[in-house]
């Protein structure tokens, strides 16, 4: 959907602004058929005069980035703003919305307010404000809002977008575009059942989602915590921004790529913050807190391991590690870290060794507990 309305407000060349560290996927969203440009609105650690934590977004960022990207000679056609955020799990208060709307109106900015995470925000004090509930916005005819069912319905990969805006040039051509990205019938019928019953969603799903939520990322935080591992406290989202710089010495994006492929060589993923959401500073990771217990439970395990590793014998390459590709940074994050898994597979023997011939050779345990597993699962459905 983002794609689909910045192909409708831009052109191939023009720009869009957007905070990061931030989702990845947006350069390919805006930057592949749609040939738009991201100019990103950078925020670190460090605190700036009237912040009042780190990585927090201003108007007065925004406005900075958008006189240098003019300065540039670049044409900025709006921005693009994920709220709840992406990696960070922030919430945008209805003073700051309103300050960036105020903004863009007073350049002729578009503003695409993605709000996937909508109701994915666990915290039950945090107040949420959709654009949408905004009183005198004061350029309607330039916001746009977005929204998708794979996250806050734990549906990724049903794909299924919306969008709304008053602009009807926009709006037709989105209309136009959208029929080379239609929803196919059956699942569209899904949808339309689970929207229907708003008593199972209000009583049932919503409230055991989020006290699922809650007590996954109280898990985590506490083994982070032991670990010595800050997290960012956030009211939202399915993941935690973590710190892990104590244990990348010297500290380069280089060595965050190191530690990235030890947590990968010890079998669990989190997501590095300079190659997956363009960060300006190395040593961050994404989490995702939202699996089952018992995958949870393991994969903090298995980081410890990393960690107590790390800690004894400093921040070494992990055995048949791709030294060409971790050490080569560029600035197409996802395609680099793609490019990094596809080398590894293919330049070392972690194909040969993760074959299922050896797996259950070398994990007899699980084997087990996975063949009573589908044991069950046939005998479910026999009845």
């Amino acid at each position: 959907m983002m794609e689909l309305v910045a192909t409708s407000i831009g052109d191939p060349g023009d720009c869009l602004m957007m905070p990061m560290p931030c989702y990845g996927g947006v350069f390919w969203d805006v930057g592949g058929r749609a040939e738009i440009e991201v100019v990103p609105v950078h925020l670190t650690s460090k605190m700036e005069e009237g912040d009042t934590r780190p990585f927090q977004l201003t108007a007065k960022k925004i406005e900075d980035t958008y006189n240098k990207a003019r300065a540039e000679g670049k044409k900025i056609v709006g921005i693009l703003l994920i709220n709840p955020h992406n990696p960070l799990g922030d919430i945008y208060s209805a003073e700051l919305i309103m300050d960036i709307l105020n903004f863009c109106h007073k350049h002729s900015l578009h503003v695409i307010m993605d709000e996937i995470y909508m109701m994915s925000i666990f915290d039950t004090e945090a107040k949420y404000t959709s654009v949408l509930s905004l009183p005198n916005i004061p350029d309607p005819q330039r916001v746009h809002m977005v929204w998708g069912f794979a996250k806050d319905f734990c549906m990724s990969g049903m794909r299924c977008g919306v969008l709304y805006s008053v602009n009807e040039a926009v709006n037709k051509a989105v209309d136009a575009l959208v029929y080379f990205n239609m929803i196919p019938g059956p699942i569209q019928h899904i949808l339309t059942e689970i929207v229907l019953d708003k008593e199972w969603l209000d009583k049932v799903f919503i409230p055991t989602k989020y006290s699922r939520m809650r007590e996954a990322r109280s898990y985590m935080c506490d083994k982070l915590s032991a670990l010595g591992i800050p997290v960012r406290k956030s009211p939202s989202g399915l993941y935690i921004w973590a710190d892990f710089r104590k244990y990348i010495q010297p500290l380069t994006p280089e060595n965050e790529l190191v530690l990235f492929e030890k947590f990968m060589d010890a079998g669990v993923y989190l997501t590095p913050g300079i190659e997956a959401f363009n960060c300006g500073e190395p040593g961050y990771f994404r989490m995702v807190f939202t699996v089952y217990r018992d995958h949870l439970e393991v994969g903090m395990e298995r980081i410890a391991a990393v960690l107590k590793d790390c800690a004894e014998n400093g921040l070494t390459k992990p055995q048949g590690a791709n030294a060409e590709a971790s050490a080569n940074v560029k600035e197409e994050s996802l395609e680099d870290l793609l490019g990094l898994l596809q080398g590894r597979i293919s330049s070392s023997g972690w194909l040969e060794e993760t074959r299922t011939q050896n797996w259950a050779t070398q994990n007899p345990v699980a084997l087990e507990q996975f063949k009573q597993a589908m044991k069950s699962q046939e005998g479910s459905g026999d009845k």
